[in-house]
């Protein structure tokens, strides 16, 4: 599994006194189409963070099912990514967050079914919505996604992880 650990501000672990995990999927079904959320001019991956007293696996089974209707079968599951930050004073003055996003393939060929989503209200006001892109076509459309970009770093990781996809 392949890692990547962004920490300009040269921190510690010991630093650290704020986590945050989270689960994300690339979904990719029989016809090589990659499935991409979009919201806020930002594609991202399917997922999100990972509640208290859960594991990454539940994790990314909820947010799959929150956003976009499919049940998956919970079974151990290994990322094939992970992308983490270090970062200084962040959200706050004197809070050190480490950031760990765990990146996990699925395939799939079950529909979306949007009706069994359960969205949230920051979903909701960026209209979000769920983009088939192929894999062919999928590193083009993401870089010339970032100059509309609200949020560059979630497009970059976002980039990153496709590539290490397509190069397994």
């Amino acid at each position: 599994m392949k890692t990547i650990l962004y920490n300009y501000d040269n921190l510690k672990e010991e630093d650290i006194n704020r986590v945050v995990r989270r689960a994300k999927a690339l979904m990719i079904n029989s016809n090589d189409e990659i499935l991409f959320a979009h919201s806020c001019n930002n594609y991202f991956f399917v997922g999100g963070r990972v509640e208290e007293n859960e594991t990454f696996d539940e994790a990314i089974v909820r947010e799959i099912k929150e956003e976009t209707g499919i049940d998956i079968c919970l079974e151990k599951r290994e990322p094939f990514f992970t992308i983490s930050y270090m970062n200084k004073d962040y959200p706050s003055r004197g809070i050190n967050t480490k950031s760990i996003s765990n990146y996990y393939l699925i395939k799939y060929n079950k529909n979306i079914n949007l009706n069994n989503s359960s969205l949230t209200d920051e979903e909701k006001a960026g209209n979000f919505k769920l983009v088939y892109i192929h894999k062919n076509k999928v590193l083009q459309e993401l870089t010339s996604s970032l100059k509309n970009s609200s949020n560059e770093n979630v497009v970059r990781d976002t980039i990153e992880v496709v590539k290490e996809y397509l190069n397994l």
